[in-house]
């Protein structure tokens, strides 16, 4: 019996991998989740689908002290190896930038941080054969012409500290939410490399963008208005919208990746929606850039455990 976990499994692309999982039957599902009632529905589908076992534990990415209660529980446990993480829950604000209760930019501390610290504490559970993956994005890429249509001008990386900041150098309020999650999305590519070069032997590590995907969770913090657009219209559309894709038409490649059936030529691979292998954005590979994210993110959170001791 494998074993997967997966964050942002109640709605969207995780949802959907989850329900491939569960229709192959014979698999542990770990589906941490921020509201326990959709958790509880989750489960309850995915075990009418075939899944063997499947638990929701709470975890609330937005804190630090969820990750870390959440880690300590699931040690506690004895947890069951696991063959496959896939970190893909993320969020994206539309207005403003906002601060999480550890007085991080939300963006960065969900789509990286709290996901980064999630890995680490997760790495002695890995199994041999253990595949990592992380939900990220082209619009990561200044040269990523479908994110340029919508506003996106690439990752708007300087320091690690001034992104967790949310300093984006005097954008407007809208751009800086575009340039924040564009620049999560480089976080995610440049961990996932990392952790490919120092841990080699642990497991299998890629990062995957699924496209521009209408009628995802991922547009509602934007206005009544453009979230009707983005549910109903867009949806419609998507065949005509470069880059753009569908859940069920990414989720089929992410789950191939997941349980090792797509593989890339080397270990901390990107690919995209179609399954085929990418080069990432030249920030991406910059050795300075991986090294101050990974510092400034080890530092952050000590300081987080010298504020918030661990019970």
């Amino acid at each position: 019996m494998s074993t997967y976990f997966i964050t942002g499994a109640t709605s969207g692309l995780g949802r959907q991998v989850a329900l491939r999982l569960a229709q192959r039957g014979q698999h542990r599902l770990v589906l941490p989740a921020r509201d326990a009632a959709r958790g509880h529905q989750l489960q309850k589908e995915l075990l009418g689908l075939g899944a063997a076992e499947v638990s929701v534990p709470r975890l609330d990415l937005t804190s630090l002290a969820s990750v870390s209660d959440f880690l300590e529980a699931f040690h506690r446990d004895a947890p069951p190896a696991l063959d496959g993480v896939l970190l893909n829950a993320g969020v994206q604000s539309a207005n403003r930038l906002v601060r999480t209760v550890d007085g991080i930019e939300s963006t960065f501390a969900v789509n990286h941080l709290a996901h980064y610290q999630l890995l680490k504490g997760l790495m002695p559970c890995l199994s041999a054969q253990a595949v990592v993956g992380w939900t990220t994005s082209g619009t990561h890429d200044p040269k990523e012409k479908a994110a340029r249509l919508f506003g996106f001008r690439g990752a708007q990386y300087t320091t690690a500290a001034k992104v967790a900041a949310g300093d984006y150098g005097g954008a407007s309020a809208g751009q800086a939410c575009k340039d924040a999650y564009a620049t999560s999305k480089l976080c995610n590519i440049v961990t996932a490399r990392v952790f490919a070069a120092r841990h080699p032997q642990a497991a299998s590590f890629f990062s995957f963008d699924p496209g521009l995907m209408p009628g995802t969770g991922l547009a509602r913090e934007a206005s009544a208005g453009l979230q009707w657009v983005w549910k109903r219209v867009l949806p419609r559309l998507a065949i005509l919208v470069p880059g753009a894709s569908s859940t069920e038409r990414s989720s089929a490649i992410l789950t191939g990746l997941l349980t090792g059936q797509v593989r890339g030529s080397h270990n901390g691979a990107f690919f995209n929606y179609t399954g085929k292998e990418l080069e990432p954005a030249d920030a991406a590979k910059a050795q300075w850039l991986a090294d101050d994210l990974i510092a400034t993110s080890d530092e952050m959170l000590v300081a987080y455990r010298r504020q918030v001791p661990l019970k």
